[in-house]
């Protein structure tokens, strides 16, 4: 187990254990071991980028949901988020503003709607599965109310190099990943803000009597939540070229279950990126496998429910045995 420990007594910052990634990956390994016998189109280089490619928006997501969730805090509402900007971005396209033009205005969409989540959790001390329980039925709302049931389609593939591109070969959405989860490491181990993460995730109390100002660390957390969902937002529609009426639905339930399965604990705390990003690649990949062999979706979804329900069992217990609450 890997520690770190902040100059502040009181505070150490474990990381999960490397059992848990280690762990998922074997998974994923044996996974995609079955799915490449059951079909032989799984292990092939174009399959295989597609997925990187249909992947990219929740391993964006998921890295600021890791962030919200070793804080103590949970967010159902980023799905709203990434649609909203979206909608955002897609008439901003469609009023005939230039690329450079439409890429801070949906970014600056999903920080605002992120921070209102911080907000409501920080000032208003609304728990923060009931804040952003209620903001995911506001922001579907105002979906709704805006494209009237209908899809924004035709929109420019300015962006599309973002997503479909390569550098060498180097799918470009493997950088941009990579670029999302180096940014979300530097803050989390390597600047200051990350630690009063970690701390109020520790224990909140403790975290105020040391002098961390832990309202504005909250909204900023969820406001770089809210940034990443606009991101996610903009290479949607760079990929897919519309914005659809059924948009975001899963994708909050696919990004806390990544960040759950990559050893995140649910009551803050602990932590991990790269657990994180295998889980999002473990999703992903069983999505894609069924489709392959014929199997229904729904079946994905039992999976990766079950998964959550024996690794929290787990946690619960450990915790008791340890004497922490659960």
């Amino acid at each position: 187990m890997t520690t770190l420990t902040d100059p502040r007594p009181g505070f150490r910052f474990v990381s999960p254990t490397a059992s848990r990634e280690i762990a998922l990956t074997l998974t994923i390994i044996v996974v995609g071991a079955l799915f490449s016998f059951a079909s032989p189109h799984f292990l092939t280089v174009n399959n295989l980028v597609q997925t990187l490619r249909a992947g990219l928006e929740l391993a964006i997501v998921s890295g600021g949901m890791t962030l919200v969730i070793i804080m103590g805090g949970i967010d159902v509402s980023v799905g709203g988020i990434l649609a909203v900007s979206a909608i955002v971005i897609g008439k901003a396209y469609q009023a005939g503003l230039p690329v450079f033009a439409v890429a801070p205005i949906g970014l600056l969409t999903g920080t605002i709607l992120g921070s209102f989540n911080g907000f409501l959790t920080a000032k208003l001390k609304v728990p923060p599965i009931v804040a952003t329980l209620g903001s995911m039925y506001v922001f579907s709302a105002i979906m709704f109310l805006v494209i009237g049931g209908a899809w924004i389609a035709g929109l420019p593939g300015t962006l599309s190099p973002l997503v479909n591109g390569a550098v060498g070969y180097v799918p470009a959405s493997a950088i941009v990943i990579l670029a999302v989860y180096l940014s979300c490491w530097i803050i989390l181990r390597r600047l200051p803000f990350g630690r009063h993460i970690y701390a109020i995730g520790c224990n909140e109390q403790s975290a105020r009597l040391v002098g961390i100002n832990v309202d504005r660390t909250k909204i900023i957390t969820y406001a770089i939540l809210g940034f990443l969902a606009g991101l996610a937002a903009l290479l949607y529609v760079a990929r897919m070229r519309n914005v659809e009426i059924n948009m975001g639905t899963s994708i909050a339930f696919e990004a806390i279950a990544a960040t759950i399965l990559g050893g995140t604990s649910i009551r803050g705390g602990i932590g991990s990126l790269l657990g994180t990003l295998l889980g999002v690649v473990f999703i992903r990949i069983m999505q894609n496998g069924l489709v392959l062999v014929g199997i229904s979706s729904l079946w994905e979804t039992v999976i990766i429910g079950g998964l959550l329900i024996v690794v929290l069992t787990a946690e619960a217990l450990a915790n008791r045995r340890k004497g922490r609450p659960s």
